[in-house]
This record gives C-alpha cells, sequence and structure tokens, in this order.
C-alpha cells in the first residue's frame, strides 16, 4: 500500500539545485526531503510547449493559486517514465501533491508570520556554499533549472514561514503527548500483516463502490464462518498483483516508516495478532487486514531524539493542516493533458519507470 508520489509534500522546492542529495532516492523520498534532483550538470531544460496552460485550481480563504502544465512536467522529469497504464494515476498523484502544497502556501499567507530578508539571505548563502561544495555555482544552476532568483526567494520565505508555525505548536507538552501517542514509530515496532484487497477504480459510481464493498464483507464472512482460512481467500479473491503467486496475501515485517499509506497503517497497527480487521478504505480500494506478528521495538529517550520527534511532529501538523484545508477549499481540476507525458524524458530506461511507478497496492516495502 505505497503511493507513487508522496501527496504530503511540503513545498516542491522549484529550483531543483542539489543533485547529489537525491542520488540513489526514490521519487517518494526526493519528495519529502527538498530539494529535489537536478538537471544534468551543463544542460539546460527545453522549453515546454503549453507550460502556462492550467491543469488545476484551488480557491480557499480568499485566495486563488493555479497549477501549470509546466509545473507539473518539471516535476515529473526527475523520475523515469511511466508505464502507459499508470501515467493517469501517477498525473493524479503528482497534481494532489501540487495542490496541497498550494493550500500550505495559502493557510501560511493567512498566519500573518513575518519573514526579514535578512533571513532568506542566510539560506541563499547557504545554498551557495552547498553548490560550491558540489562544485556548481547558483547561476548557473538557476539557469538550467530555468528558475529566477524571486522564485528561491519565496520559496525561502515560505519554507521559513512553515518552520516558525511549527516552532508554535511544538510546545514541550505538545511533543511529549505525540511521543506518547506513536511509540510505535519511535521504537520502530514492526508488524507482520496479510491483506484482501478489492480494487476499487477512482471513476468508480457509488453504486458500484458498493457493490465491491459488500463483496469484501462477504469474504469477511466466509472467512468469520471457517469456509476459508485468510491466506485461502486472498489467494482466491485478492487483486493485489503482488499476491499472483499465491502469497496469501502476505505483506512480510513493516514497519510505520516503511512507506505504506496511513489509512492502512493506522488500522494495521492497532490489531491485534490474528483478529481480521473490519474493512478498510484507502485510495487504491477496499482491505482486509490480519495481523500474523509482532515485534516490538526499543523504547527511545525523549530528551535524547527530541529533534527526530519534532521533526515527525511537524510531518503530522502538516497533514493536519492540509486535510482541514482540504475541508473548505474549491479545486477545478482539468483531465490529464495528452501530451503530458511524451514531454518527459528523464534519465532511466523503461524497466526502472516500471519499478518506480507500480501501484501502492504491490508487495513489500522496500526499506
Amino acid at each position: 500500500m505505497r503511493r507513487t508520489v508522496n501527496a504530503s509534500l511540503l513545498f516542491l522546492v522549484m529550483l531543483g539545485l542539489i543533485a547529489v542529495a537525491a542520488e540513489g532516492q526514490t521519487p517518494a523520498e526526493k519528495a519529502a526531503a527538498p530539494p529535489v534532483g537536478a538537471a544534468a550538470p551543463g544542460v539546460n531544460r527545453p522549453a515546454i510547449p503549453g507550460a502556462n496552460d492550467v491543469v488545476a485550481v484551488v480557491t480557499n480563504g480568499g485566495q486563488t493559486d493555479k497549477i501549470t502544465k509546466g509545473e507539473i512536467i518539471s516535476f515529473l522529469s526527475h523520475y523515469p517514465a511511466p508505464r502507459p497504464e499508470d501515467r493517469e494515476t501517477v498525473f493524479n498523484e503528482t497534481l494532489d501533491a501540487l495542490l496541497n502544497t498550494k493550500l500550505i502556501t495559502q493557510f501560511l499567507a493567512r498566519q500573518n508570520i513575518a519573514v526579514p530578508p535578512e533571513k532568506v539571505d542566510e539560506e541563499i548563502e547557504r545554498l551557495k556554499q552547498q553548490l560550491k561544495t558540489d562544485g556548481q555555482d547558483l547561476a548557473t544552476a538557476l539557469l538550467q533549472n530555468n528558475v529566477s532568483m524571486n522564485d528561491i526567494r519565496k520559496e525561502y520565505e515560505q519554507r521559513i514561514r512553515w518552520s516558525e508555525y511549527v516552532k508554535s505548536k511544538a510546545t514541550e507538552a505538545a511533543l511529549r503527548k505525540f511521543y506518547a501517542d506513536h511509540r510505535d514509530l519511535f521504537s520502530g515496532t514492526q508488524i507482520r500483516a496479510s491483506h484482501i484487497l478489492l480494487k476499487v477504480d477512482p471513476n468508480t459510481s457509488e453504486a458500484e463502490k458498493e457493490k465491491i464493498r459488500q463483496k469484501v464483507a462477504g469474504i469477511k464472512n466466509e472467512i468469520d464462518q471457517r469456509k476459508l482460512t485468510f491466506a485461502e481467500a486472498a489467494n482466491k479473491y485478492s487483486e493485489d498483483p503482488a499476491n499472483a503467486g499465491g502469497a496469501g496475501g502476505d505483506l512480510d515485517y513493516f514497519s510505520l516508516n516503511s512507506g505504506y499509506i496511513e489509512e492502512f497503517t493506522d488500522v494495521a497497527f492497532k490489531l491485534k495478532k490474528g483478529i481480521i480487521s473490519d474493512i478498510v478504505e484507502t485510495p487504491f480500494g477496499f482491505h482486509l487486514i490480519q495481523v500474523t506478528d509482532r515485534k516490538e521495538g526499543k523504547p527511545v529517550d525523549f530528551d535524547q531524539n527530541k529533534a527526530g520527534i519534532i521533526q515527525a511532529f511537524a510531518a503530522e501538523l502538516q497533514k493536519s493542516v492540509v486535510a482541514a484545508e482540504r475541508k473548505t477549499a474549491k479545486f477545478d481540476i482539468k483531465p490529464l493533458p495528452r501530451d503530458l507525458f511524451p514531454q518527459v524524458s528523464p534519465a532511466g530506461d523503461a524497466d526502472a519507470g516500471a519499478a518506480n511507478a507500480k501501484s501502492a497496492d504491490s508487495a513489500k516495502p522496500k526499506q
């Protein structure tokens, strides 16, 4: 249950300057730790036909922002091209991440957090020094990535605003409560789980969706009545491609930071060994989950790990802000542009693209 693109991305850094830092990372890892990878040294990005075509508009709190085809292509150009059958999914998830970024930007603008210009100057100076260490200079990097200095300044202003907002919320009491509520995350506790998935296409009607839900309920009833074991039911019914070999729905061991989506892990980590969950809905369909083993992790000291706790707190805070903003926001989303993916020509062969673009309902998470 892994996403192709990290939809909880905070700030998609348009600069894309420090390729070295992103070397060898997956798309989700890059998205979670901007800046993302840059163009190859000495190579300027080609002009994008229809770059200013609007693919989505988000309005909230009296503010309106647009997402263009150029923004989508610039982001996707860092990763191998997806398989044709995965293109719409990748487009939707990338758009989702960009929309979340716009919502955070709009939210922060309403917080009236002042950012002194000298703070931005300090960050840009750090960037220059890092580029220098990597044998680059800022002017060349800007040219290679079609980014202006004004873009960079705005980006760092947003980062600083977010940092200040997190500081205002990360009180000692709030951090200790967060730590207590997320002990499995910090201790590295692992569970071994199996699941049964019946896929639901995003465009499925509510009536058809309910039919699929009822089919899952029927499968659970068969297991409860011991007509089938969970593994037998998974082999018979599950639509997870990773189960094609008859794995009985087994996902092996995974932790809370293994890359599985929250809708899945929130349920799985609360289950007692052997108990079958109620029907769980995720963006990929309906699941039944059974935890088959649990390995308790090692408790960590709060004070010694405070920096990591703050980082996790900030990530959770971001998700909460985005969820709240989405409740009041209005979206105008256009269909997938027909000429979008032929424009994307990142490094990597077709096999790499297929591996990176796998659906989140595939097998075991890669560490």
